[in-house]
């Protein structure tokens, strides 16, 4: 993947943890946020810091256990993960309001960011993510996948994780995609990953929080995406006021990263609405 920007490495919001923090464009350019989505780090983003760095500065953090993030003690909450995005926006964004797009765990974590500080965004975007806890299933799921980077280590987990999220046939019609997602994926601290997979399942609903999102809204999701199917990205589109529902058509989960093109087109057009 090309080159995702200049990493500072920025206090979170624990004493002695910092964070990488990938940033791009001009200074005095308006800013444009990406979470990344699990278990990733912020170079997923390469393609859209890419398309829109000239015009604007794109800021893509990793998250605490991720990429050049330190790992501290491995045991996450959403809400820390929240708190490390409040202090990455304080030392890059000041007081300025940002555009934010959260693809799965990032737009987990974008949600209750929402939810708990909206004055710090103006517009929202969230790929491939779901504003419901986990049941009982998907909590199960999250702790058998943590027993399960203990005993076996990470890459039997990356390898079964990448089969889920990623359209079928990707494996096979795109090699290099694959091979460049699980490099990605096995660079990351595998404690890091266990503490993400914890902070997913203590994470809470915040479908309460849709309703009352004023920001400019785009909803965007592969419409191969076995976890977050399309079906429940529209119905989430429809309780967020002046939202708008996309498609991003062949791309399973990582739509970003599987169809970087026709994903661009989605969010240039809607950067070019907000602007």
């Amino acid at each position: 993947m090309s080159d995702s920007g200049v990493i500072r490495r920025l206090d979170s919001s624990s004493p002695g943890v910092l964070l990488g923090v990938r940033e791009a464009g001009e200074a005095s350019s308006p800013p444009l946020l990406f979470l990344h989505g699990f278990p990733l780090h912020g170079a997923m983003w390469a393609p859209q810091v890419a398309a829109f760095s000239s015009e604007l500065r794109t800021i893509a953090p990793d998250a605490r256990g991720a990429g050049a993030s330190d790992v501290g003690t491995g045991q996450y909450t959403m809400e820390l993960l929240v708190d490390d995005l409040f202090a990455v926006l304080d030392q890059v964004a000041h007081d300025e309001p940002v555009v934010a797009v959260g693809l799965s765990m990032g737009g987990y974590i974008l949600l209750r960011a929402l939810e708990r500080e909206p004055q710090r965004f103006r517009g929202v975007v969230l790929c491939d993510t779901r504003s419901a806890a986990d049941g009982r299933t998907g909590k199960l799921a999250r702790a058998i996948g943590i027993r399960r980077i203990e005993q076996e280590g990470l890459e039997p987990f990356v390898d079964d994780f990448l089969e889920a999220v990623l359209a079928p046939g990707t494996r096979e019609k795109r090699p290099e995609s694959w091979s460049g997602l699980k490099r990605m994926m096995m660079e990351n601290s595998p404690i890091g990953v266990r503490g993400q997979l914890l902070a997913m399942a203590s994470r809470v609903d915040t479908g309460r929080v849709l309703g009352s999102i004023s920001q400019p809204s785009l909803v965007v999701n592969g419409s191969e995406d076995r976890l977050t199917r399309p079906a429940a990205g529209k119905a989430m589109a429809a309780k967020i006021p002046n939202a708008v529902f996309s498609m991003v058509e062949g791309a399973g989960h990582l739509s970003s990263v599987e169809a970087p093109a026709e994903f661009n087109r989605i969010l240039g057009r809607y950067l070019q609405h907000i602007r």
